[in-house]
């Protein structure tokens, strides 16, 4: 049977109209015109013919001309001309309101994810400024600088924070641009008054030029007066009430005497305020460095380094500080100019980045520190977190354009320009935005609490400030525009002929255009929360490694107690006390309490090749060291009290580890009988140690040596307590340290507990980390539960279609899911290399660490598989319960 052949249907108007209105029309609406135009002369042709369509399509051409335009333009009414005219925006907020209460459940998501995210990112930007903001308080911050230097030692170089009492003279005789100079050095000491003795750690050595580069403000005596003489002394304002109440103000103290250690006799010449939070220095108790010169020679040696040096660079004409780098490559010098063979170079830490970029070797520096690297990962996770509840936002305003197809094509057919419509879009943008700024600041003034908690800080929303305020302002603006602006354009972009004609249920092109940039914003916020998930794993899995590894001794039920002033002359007597103990099983006296120990200097051995030489940490203690501490030996013997060579300080024993031995070129058993020579003293090696950690397991195993000197000072005791006796042997051990009469209070800690202190700052970081790590699942758990109502909503007649052909409610769970979960799985392939490259670089901070196995990645992707199932179920499950005869009423 013979068929005729159509000729396909011209629905494009012809090229000679459209050349035309290109050529006539200005270029700027010229792409709305023309799609417009070309939607009206398919629409013609179908229902008019060619003949009909063409004619219309160029009187349509001739109606937008230019002069025409302009024309109707000039008879419009101003409201016309403007798109901010305030009827119109009393409109858009109408309208942005009437949308909030309709739609109830996405308001609420859209409102409280945003709100979460912003809540983050205040809580970590207050954490942040607070970092930010330490030491400048100092008046003169930007001015002062700090001399450190870079040692070349035998293992490589370090830098160092401490430098030679002498350099602080030299540096304010050489150079014209300082402006002063002021030292400071570590102390620690008795201080009494009368009945009352107060021993800190915080008591410091300094110059009198300190309150005058620093902004510590003295709340009695003169800045000016102050450390003029070597026998004084200054308080701080705890330390003041610690001696004479909280109405010392009301007491004339100046002037009163103390005895330090119960000897020398300072007089009170100032009391300080207490040292802000945000300070990296810390001190109770100030002395004079005159006093050092006067009662300890080596200060003002060259070899003493020991004390941190500060300078104060003039200003230039300007009032800015002169050029420190210039002022650098002088000073650089400066250790070689006055020792000779010194090839030390100094360098200069500017005050304000001491708190944050302070790594510094053999325990050189102290104080209050951080590390920049957490300030990077919170703002990293901060971003995060507010990048995934924008994406929330783009998704559900997005997924429910139809809603808003009618709407759109109403207004421009009655004459909207786009402009207009992106602005109202953005406008109701703005409105939920502000709203979930306020409920924000509510959200972390009720979570700052648990924050700092969490972080150990005090932090506080600054009302107060104008600058917090306008940070607000700014963090709403950016949001605002990052969460409205595709919207905007998206929705504004409606052809009104293809709005109308299919109506609001239809899928038009545009909004099944949008799907696809949906669903990889829904892979990437997922993206975002999984890499956080599995570091947050890693993070917590190093962290417990730390804490469980074996460490080549026992550190459990180890308890010591700090042995100061006339109890190190007593420690073989308090230990003979304490050993009688029931609760003891064993008890040493030591140099060190084997927590990062750091006391090191160069050996000889026998056979050392020449300018072969290395760094061995030291420590000398007695015959029950080993069995209190529970290590092993690997080769000899342990020392013992009743071979009299091991205790001469000429010709003595020695033990070592074993990576002292393979750095010396031996075996564990070459090394007996071998000589070595250590502070000058000759001696024999006797026994060869396991290999066990005194540093933090960031460092890897160095080289140590042990000796056994009875009639040297110890300065700790170490008790072996049986197991569930700790309390009462720290009672029984306090009652001994009573019968010893000494003025020093009783200082005591647990080796487990100092250890795990060292890994604070991680496990800060890990908690702090894990809760950001929640919070990004929840929010993007709240965004996927948004899309999976409207998905469900759209499709409930289709549902209800299945449901009446014979569907199980399996099957329309499986439908409504398996999309969403689809993605989620593409998240997890995406995020897992990601999580792995940026864990694996973090673990290279650590010499010992866990390995990153790939149940991770399985346990993490499940979870985050499984809880986005049960977001998608939840309403799959509803929908599919749904009864289809209500679905299907309407049609």
């Amino acid at each position: 049977m013979a068929t005729e052949t159509q000729k396909p249907n011209r629905r494009t108007a012809p090229r000679w109209a459209r050349w035309l209105l290109i050529r006539l029309h200005p270029s700027e609406t010229l792409e709305e015109v023309e799609g417009d135009l070309e939607e009206l002369y398919a629409y013609w042709y179908r229902r008019a013919g060619k003949t009909q369509a063409v004619l219309r399509y160029l009187l349509s051409v001739v109606s937008v001309l230019p002069p025409f335009v302009r024309r109707r333009r000039q008879t419009g009414s101003d409201f016309q001309r403007s798109n901010v005219h305030p009827d119109m925006i009393r409109n858009y907020f109408r309208i942005a309101l009437r949308h909030l209460v309709k739609n109830k459940v996405y308001s609420f998501i859209n409102i409280g994810g945003l709100a979460l995210g912003m809540a983050c990112c205040l809580m970590i930007a207050l954490y942040v400024y607070d970092e930010l903001s330490y030491d400048r308080f100092n008046a003169n911050y930007d001015h002062i600088y700090r001399l450190v230097e870079k040692q070349k030692q035998p293992e490589g170089i370090f830098d160092v924070a401490m430098t030679p009492g002498p350099l602080a003279g030299t540096i304010a005789r050489d150079f014209p641009e300082v402006e002063r100079v002021c030292r400071m050095g570590r102390w620690s000491g008795l201080l009494s008054h009368g009945n009352q003795a107060v021993e800190s750690n915080q008591m410091q050595v300094v110059d009198p030029s300190f309150f005058e580069v620093f902004s510590y403000p003295l709340l009695l005596g003169s800045p000016n007066a102050v450390f003029r003489g070597p026998d004084e002394v200054i308080l701080s304002e705890a330390t003041a009430v610690r001696f004479f109440g909280a109405n010392w103000r009301q007491q004339n103290i100046l002037g009163k005497s103390f005895k330090l250690n119960n000897d020398q006799t300072l007089m009170l010449v100032g009391v300080a305020q207490n040292p802000p939070v945000q300070s990296h220095i810390e001190f109770e108790i100030l002395m004079p460095f005159k006093w050092l010169e006067r009662y300890d020679e080596w200060s003002m040696k060259w070899n003493s380094n020991s004390y941190h040096t500060y300078v104060q660079l003039k200003p230039d004409d300007s009032g800015a500080p002169v050029d420190p780098t210039a002022f650098a490559d002088k000073v650089r010098s400066q250790l070689k100019r006055y020792d000779s063979g010194n090839e030390t170079p100094l360098l200069l830490q500017p005050l304000s980045e001491i708190y944050l970029y302070s790594d510094f070797a053999f325990e050189t520096d102290y104080g209050r520190r951080s590390d920049i690297a957490y300030i990077r990962i919170f703002v990293t996770v901060g971003l995060i977190v507010l990048l995934i509840a924008v994406i929330n936002f783009i998704n559900l305003a997005t997924a429910r354009a139809s809603q808003r197809a009618k709407e759109v094509g109403v207004r421009k057919s009655v004459g909207a320009q786009r402009t207009s419509l992106i602005t109202q879009f953005l406008g109701e943008a703005t409105l939920m935005t502000v709203l979930s700024m306020l409920l924000s600041v509510l959200l972390a003034e009720a979570l700052l609490p648990l924050f700092n908690n969490l972080a150990g800080k005090s932090l506080h929303i600054p009302y107060q400030l104008t600058a917090f305020w306008l940070t607000i302002s700014g963090l709403t603006a950016v949001v605002s525009l990052l969460a409205g602006l595709y919207p905007a354009f998206f929705l504004s972009s409606f052809r009104p002929i293809s709005v109308l004609k299919t109506g609001v249920v239809g899928h038009f092109s545009s909004i099944q255009t949008g799907r696809g940039f949906r669903q990889s914003l829904v892979v990437g916020q997922f993206v975002l929360s999984i890499t956080l998930a599995i570091s947050t794993v890693i993070i917590y899995r190093q962290l417990s490694f730390l804490q469980t590894a074996k460490l080549g001794f026992d550190q459990s039920q180890l308890l010591y107690v700090r042995l100061k002033g006339d109890m190190r002359g007593k420690a073989q007597q308090f230990k003979t006390g304490v050993e009688q103990l029931p609760g003891v099983a064993q008890a040493s006296v030591a140099t060190s309490n084997l927590v990062n120990m750091n006391n090191s200097t160069l050996i000889e051995w026998e056979g050392q090749a020449p300018k072969d030489e290395f760094l061995i940490t030291q420590i000398n203690v007695d015959a029950d060291f080993i069995k209190t501490a529970g290590m092993s030996l690997a080769a000899g013997r342990n020392f013992s009290t009743q071979i009299t060579s091991d205790t001469l300080s000429k010709r003595g024993a020695y033990m070592i580890n074993e990576t002292a031995a393979k750095r010396m070129g031996w075996t564990p058993a070459r090394a007996l009988g071998k000589r070595v020579k250590f502070w000058g003293t000759e001696g024999q090696i006797i026994g060869v140690l396991k290999d066990f950690h005194f540093r933090p397991l960031h460092v890897a195993i160095q080289p140590f040596i042990l000796r056994f000197r009875p009639k040297e000072f110890y300065f700790n005791l170490l008790v072996k307590t049986k197991p569930g006796l700790v309390a009462r042997t720290l009672a029984g051990v306090a009652n001994e340290y009573k019968k010893m009469k000494t003025d020093y209070p009783l200082s005591y800690g647990f080796v487990d507990q100092d250890l795990d202190a060292q890994y604070q700052s991680e496990q800060r970081i890990g908690r702090i980390i894990l809760c950001f790590a929640i919070l990004t699942i929840l929010v993007s758990c709240l965004g996927l539960f948004g899309l999976t109502a409207f998905t469900a909503e759209q499709r409930t007649k289709e549902i209800g279609i299945r449901k009446v052909l014979g569907a199980s409610v399996a099957s329309i769970v499986t439908l409504l899911s398996r999309d969403f979960l689809k993605l989620v799985v593409m998240a997890l392939a995406i995020a897992s290399p990601i999580a792995w490259y940026a864990m694996n670089r973090w673990l290279e901070n650590f010499v010992y660490r866990t390995d990153i196995q790939w149940w991770i990645f399985a346990l993490t992707g499940m979870l985050a598989v499984g809880i986005a199932l049960l977001t998608v179920s939840f309403q799959s499950i509803k929908a599919a319960l749904a009864n289809p005869v209500k679905t299907l009423r309407s049609e």
